[in-house]
């Protein structure tokens, strides 16, 4: 039931980016804050810390990309808040809520306990990049094509949750049904 309000908000957003990004920064903010914790609410059942490995977690290529994830994120924001300098809150809360959805798509990716993991994966780095690529556009580059891409690769990224959503399996319940 929720996943239709998911989309409802991503639209609502995307015609207030579309229309004026300055004038309804602090609209847009609040829509991205509830597009991401609805989201990771969704992804609450398959989430377990239970017999979590941390070596999996603190793996270098986790570390790595991580630390690289942060620092895009650290890098759009201090490029593009200047311009916000009344809104810096706002900006703070779509950073925190994308967050918080990124960690839960990598600890079920990384947890691979679900059968199509992977599309979490998909789902939240092209969050990453549609967030990433719309301040940019539409402070400093706007051009058509630019934009084109961005809302497809955002249709992508709700293409491939929503994909994770439906057709996700336990990969215990897949491997005990083999032996039936």
């Amino acid at each position: 039931m929720l996943y239709p309000l998911i989309i409802g908000i991503i639209i609502i957003n995307d015609v207030l980016v579309l229309k004026d990004f300055d004038l309804y920064f602090e609209y847009i903010s609040i829509l991205l804050l509830l597009y991401y914790f609805l989201c990771s609410y969704l992804l609450l059942p398959f989430i377990s810390l239970k017999n979590i490995k941390y070596k999996e977690m603190l793996s270098p290529s986790v570390v790595i990309g991580v630390l690289l994830v942060v620092y895009l994120a650290l890098s759009i924001f201090n490029m593009t808040m200047p311009g916000f300098q009344d809104a810096i809150g706002y900006g703070v809360i779509i950073v925190i809520s994308l967050f918080y959805f990124l960690g839960c798509c990598f600890i079920i990716y990384l947890r691979n306990r679900y059968k199509y993991s992977y599309y979490l994966l998909i789902a939240a780095s092209a969050c990453v990049l549609v967030n990433a690529l719309v301040p940019i556009q539409e402070l400093y580059h706007n051009n058509v094509i630019f934009e084109s891409i961005i809302y497809s690769v955002d249709i992508i990224a709700m293409l491939f949750y929503l994909k994770f959503l439906i057709g996700t399996e336990s990969k215990e319940e897949i491997s005990g049904s083999n032996f039936i």
